[in-house]
């Protein structure tokens, strides 16, 4: 029998998880077929010493498509080949007998492969363990930039998706060029048959599409490969690296593959160096020394960490003592001078400061932890104060508490739900708002009754007495210390506001039922704007569908139905990049992302159209923003704002067109019928850092999309030619995401609570 794409798992010692990863493969469709009629499952037996085919056999007997494969201890690598030349599928698929497949996943990746007659397409991944799941930035970067038949040559990122699993391969196109994982290296050899597959591809397709899930497990008794750390792991990894050359790549791609090696290497060092002495590392750290002195340069670590650079500059200098002991960031200037070697001066001076700014580290570190072990004593004392006031109180009528940002602002989703129950004459619960004594945004609410200063007394026993929680972000917008009391708590009913629609960003997968869930912040009700999100967020999110109520968001209750005349008001609204936090004004001055910002508002066309049409240019910067504020150039005509002490809903009510990246207050400018420009000029690097959109915004968003500052500005001149009026296009896909259009949104989240309680 022919089907439709072969499954190959490689079995060794992974009793613990087979089960589930068969069921996860066996859950899949195709063209609403089940998977025994359109996928092949072919288990490969790699002499696995523990139960895992006794667990095997049962699903052998139940599932004709379930063929069983064994050899001799071999190597995953061997376990795969043997399953290539037996599958009887139109397409490969790879996947560990330790991970598990999403429900969809094998379809996604079918469906795209006939749209595309791409020989290997590329999808998102998703890694998780016991407490939290996450993505891998790399994978991330290459499925969320949404290709479409694209040349390998032409697209180094490509050489980022070092995993075989995740991706369909046409099964011709393997056999036809013999592509095979190479046998006898234990890490990273996978790799090399991924650069071969997309090498020889006729072209390649990439989804955002979530189509595998990767556990992330430390079985003391049983590592995976990935987590090993000995001689042969390091000699696997260069003898890779060599392995790369034989596809001739392109500069590019080589120089990306060599960067890949090096953080391999470095992130196994690190873990040698603190795992045995120098005596047992010192064959390893010389083979190491070696390498990075015949393959690299020290421009190939150039964007590493300081302290990883000058960990592999004392080795690349075979100043085995000073690298062993910096990995630990450990620093001795007799571990550097002692060796009689003859250093370059730039590398003694570099040592030498991190040896002054670390001398007193220990002793920082001491003081820090007193401190905190004195706050956190004085915290446990009040929290249990708190507990025993709010017993005294009489257990009559419903608390509400609400807050949003960590009690720093009342701006959002969770102040304008608060706004209206304090508004409803009808409201019989009593609804709380907690927010920082000093927020600036505190004055919008100063004349509402029940508004208590966040970290105070009164807070902790509301907090105690409360029987719901109503948060835009995570519990620590109700609890600083959410995260220590959550157990206690578990009982008491949770609403998520959210603070903005879900569609360009999976937020790193913080939001997944999941994640949440691990931190004690399970919502019982997850608040969205349309079934349609519903949809992505039941998908993507893991929620059921009984956790998600489709109810608007509490802050569109304010926004305007219908539209004003034009003004010529045009708002920019850029969100933060987390890789900028910490950085100096200088390095912030120098970065892409204000550099990118500079040049929009300095351009020239830019300030030719507002000479021409009078427009009035608003910036409304990040609130984590605000330290850089005086590094941006004074524009004349155009007004900078900080979203931290500003009604950001007023900028948007005002505005007739909106510029932003991924922010999701565009949403808020659709609702209105307002047209949005999305410049994304680092979109690869924030889908990596972030996971990617929700949607497939190449194919929804097209005609909204700038890429260069010239692009987003010519779509500023055709909205201001066409009066500001949003195209068919862009109010088609935005509609999707507005189940409701009126002044409710915030009574539906109320009802709904009121059903919980």
């Amino acid at each position: 029998m022919n089907y439709l794409v072969s499954i190959i798992i490689p079995v060794y010692k992974t009793e613990k998880y087979i089960e589930a990863c068969l069921q996860s493969a066996l859950a899949q469709t195709i063209a609403e077929y089940d998977s025994s009629q359109t996928i092949e499952i072919i288990v490969v037996d790699d002499g696995s010493p523990d139960q895992s085919i006794e667990r095997i056999q049962p699903f052998l007997f139940s599932h004709p498509n379930v063929r069983l494969l064994r050899q001799e201890n071999s190597g995953q690598s061997a376990a795969r080949n043997h399953a290539i030349t037996v599958a009887q599928g139109e397409y490969l698929y790879f996947l560990d007998s330790d991970d598990l497949l999403p429900h969809n996943a094998i379809e996604a990746l079918y469906q795209l492969a006939k749209q595309t007659g791409s020989e290997v397409i590329i999808a998102q991944s998703k890694a998780f363990n016991k407490n939290r799941s996450w993505f891998i930035e790399d994978h991330a970067e290459v499925a969320s930039s949404a290709f479409r038949q694209v040349n390998f040559n032409d697209q180094p990122i490509l050489v980022k998706t070092t995993p075989p699993w995740a991706k369909l391969y046409k099964t011709e196109m393997i056999r036809q060029h013999a592509i095979r994982f190479p046998e006898g290296i234990g890490l990273a050899e996978d790799w090399i048959f991924v650069l071969h597959a997309l090498s020889q591809a006729n072209h390649i397709s990439t989804t955002p599409d979530i189509t595998y899930l990767y556990r992330g497990r430390n079985d003391v008794d049983n590592l995976s490969c990935t987590q090993q750390v000995n001689h042969k792991v390091f000699h696997d990894l260069m003898q890779v690296y060599q392995l790369t050359k034989k596809f001739s790549l392109p500069a590019e791609h080589q120089r990306l593959a060599k960067y890949f090696i090096i953080k391999s290497l470095l992130h196994r060092l690190l873990k040698l160096a603190k795992s045995c002495s120098l005596d047992t590392a010192l064959p390893t750290y010389q083979v190491l020394a070696t390498f990075l002195k015949i393959e690299t340069k020290s421009e190939d670590w150039a964007v590493l960490s300081e302290h990883a650079k000058l960990v592999l500059d004392l080795l690349s200098h075979d100043l085995y003592l000073a690298a062993h002991h910096a990995a630990q960031h450990r620093y001795k200037m007799a571990w550097l001078t002692g060796t009689g070697n003859v250093l370059p001066a730039t590398l003694f001076s570099r040592y030498q400061t991190t040896y002054k700014h670390t001398r007193f580290l220990p002793l920082k570190r001491i003081k820090k932890r007193v401190q905190s072990s004195l706050t956190l004593s004085a915290w446990r004392i009040k929290y249990q104060f708190a507990k025993i006031l709010a017993g005294l109180y009489p257990k009559n009528g419903k608390i509400i508490l609400i807050g949003e940002r960590l009690g720093k602002t009342a701006n959002d989703t969770s102040y304008h739900f608060f706004k209206h129950c304090q508004e409803d004459d009808s409201t019989q619960a009593q609804y709380f708002y907690t927010i920082q004594r000093h927020a600036p945004t505190r004055k919008k609410i100063h004349s509402y009754r029940n508004i208590v200063d966040y970290g105070s007394l009164k807070h902790f026993i509301l907090f105690h007495r409360a029987s719901a929680y109503v948060f835009s972000d995570n519990m620590r917008d109700i609890f600083r210390q959410w995260k220590r009391v959550h157990a206690e708590h578990a009982h008491k009913k949770k609403i998520f506001l959210q603070h903005g629609i879900f569609a360009l960003n999976r937020a790193k997968g913080y939001y997944d039922r999941h994640s949440m869930e691990q931190r004690g912040e399970r919502p019982d009700c997850f608040v969205v704007s349309s079934e349609f999100e519903k949809t992505l967020v039941c998908n993507q999110f893991d929620f059921q569908e009984e956790e998600v109520v489709v109810t608007g968001l509490s802050r569109f209750d304010n926004l305007p139905t219908t539209r004003s005349q034009p003004s010529g008001a045009i708002l920019m609204l850029f969100t933060w990049r987390e890789w900028l936090e910490k950085m100096s004004p200088e390095a912030f001055e120098q970065s892409d992302y204000c550099q990118k910002i500079v040049e929009l508002i300095h351009h020239p066309m830019l300030r030719q159209m507002h000479a021409q049409h009078g427009l009035k240019i608003t910036l409304c910067l990040h609130h984590k923003m605000a330290q850089y504020v005086q590094h941006l150039p004074i524009i004349e005509n155009v007004r900078i704002v900080s979203m931290s002490d500003s009604d950001i809903q007023h900028h948007i009510i005002q505005a007739d067109l909106m510029i932003t990246d991924y922010s999701s207050a565009a949403f808020d400018m659709l609702y209105q019928n307002k047209p949005v420009i999305f410049y994304w000029f680092d979109h690869q690097a924030f889908f990596a850092k972030r996971g990617g959109p929700l949607i497939h915004p190449t194919q929804d968003m097209h005609d909204s999309i700038a890429y260069h500052c010239e692009n987003a500005l010519n779509l500023v001149q055709e909205a201001i030619q066409h009066q500001f009026n949003i195209t068919q296009i862009q109010r088609a896909w935005a509609q999707e995401f507005f189940s409701h259009k009126d002044q409710n949104h915030s009574q539906r989240i109320k009802n709904k609570l009121q059903q919980l309680l």
